[in-house]
């Protein structure tokens, strides 16, 4: 399930269990499965604007191949402009799709998934906006201006104010809402609540004390799947122990007298609990998994800034190691290091408890009810 659906289905859950109606705006785009509430479709950007036939077949391939994680990502605007959602044709789109569904549904509050088109529509249609943020996705600390021409673009043909970073538009909205703490994201910028673990905190029992096992997960296209089955069959005769390495096709292997357990998607509530470590990619939700579940974590970030940023945070923090090439033997190498060297994670619990005393999506809800706008 992609990271921003994930937390947009736990939010709305938050909205529906005080007695609001909640609608969520999606796009089939294969992560949004399962909804638990109304659904309005909105149509889905096409990797750098290319027409749909062309990008169905070539990023599909690319990610398959591992070359996604090749390439350098900058900024957060990059990312935007990657995917498509910065493009000028689907932007217009989009955005007068969402101003049609808000003038018939009427809601008294749109919230924003880092989705720039529900910021857009919710402002020309006079509608408060709140949404997720996060420091690595400010301005302020790195943006490509230069992508944003189609925001501008449609911005001032609507005679909205046009910034020079779209990312601009994200930080103006009424409340931002940060799914972490100070001491990941001490400058997370203006209008910005922290609300720690969005879930639920899992309760450590005694299963938390018998680590037998590791976890890999390298991302959808960061690296080819050969790579990150050849880490978890590094990681297994490093650690003696099973791993399981999700995102891979389904397989098992044998490697020094265990197993390395394959597949596309795996159970982490089931397997982190068992965890002696966790090597990923560096994404928000995989790090937020882990710190839940006091796993030590070998962070894998590449050439992405978000996953740099979580990779130094999570060293900072003293709640594991980074590395930054997906190089299966240095991975191996960390995670031994972290299993035998207790003080490289040792600052797991006191993390923990910073993120599970902000009030999660509770704290969501509640900010959002005394607004005195609604």
């Amino acid at each position: 399930m992609g990271g921003p659906w994930s937390r947009a289905q736990q939010i709305a859950r938050a909205f529906l269990s005080r007695g609001h109606e909640v609608t969520l705006a999606w796009g089939d785009d294969g992560n949004c499965v399962d909804p638990l509430a109304p659904t309005f479709e909105i149509p889905v950007p096409s990797p750098l604007g290319l027409p749909e036939a062309i990008a169905r077949h070539t990023f599909p391939l690319a990610s398959r191949l591992g070359l996604m994680g090749r390439k350098p990502v900058h900024s957060f605007e990059e990312v935007l402009w990657l995917t498509g959602a910065l493009d000028y044709r689907y932007s217009c789109a989009v955005v007068e799709k969402l101003r049609e569904f808000m003038r018939t549904w009427r809601p008294d509050v749109v919230y924003s998934e880092f989705d720039l088109a529900a910021v857009i529509a919710a402002r020309a249609e006079g509608i408060p906006c709140v949404g997720s943020g996060s420091q690595p996705t400010t301005a302020a600390y790195a943006s490509n201006p230069r992508k944003s021409a189609g925001i501008r673009r449609l911005l001032r043909e609507m005679d909205m104010p046009a910034p020079a970073s779209s990312l601009t538009i994200l930080e103006g909205m009424k409340r931002r809402f940060i799914p972490s703490c100070p001491s990941l994201e001490p400058e997370a910028g203006e209008r910005a609540t922290y609300c720690g673990f969005l879930g639920e905190v899992p309760q450590l029992d005694a299963r938390s004390t018998d680590r037998d096992c590791a976890v890999v997960y390298l991302g959808s296209g960061s690296v080819p799947a050969g790579v990150a089955v050849r880490v978890g069959r590094q990681l297994s005769s490093a650690l003696g122990c099973d791993v399981y390495v999700a995102g891979v096709p389904e397989a098992v292997y044998a490697a020094a007298g265990r197993e390395v357990h394959c597949a596309p998607r795996l159970n982490f509530a089931e397997l982190l609990p068992r965890a002696r470590v966790i090597v990923h990619h560096g994404g928000q939700n995989s790090m937020m998994d882990a710190l839940a579940y006091e796993v030590p974590q070998v962070v894998v970030p590449g050439r992405v800034f978000e996953r740099q940023f979580n990779a130094e945070a999570v060293e900072r923090t003293h709640c594991g190691l980074s590395v930054r090439a997906p190089k299966p033997a240095l991975i191996a190498e960390a995670a031994l290091r972290l299993v035998n060297e207790v003080a490289l994670s040792g600052g797991r619990t006191k993390l923990r408890d910073e993120l599970s005393a902000l009030g999660g999506t509770e704290r969501i809800v509640s900010e959002v009810e005394e607004i005195p706008y609604l």
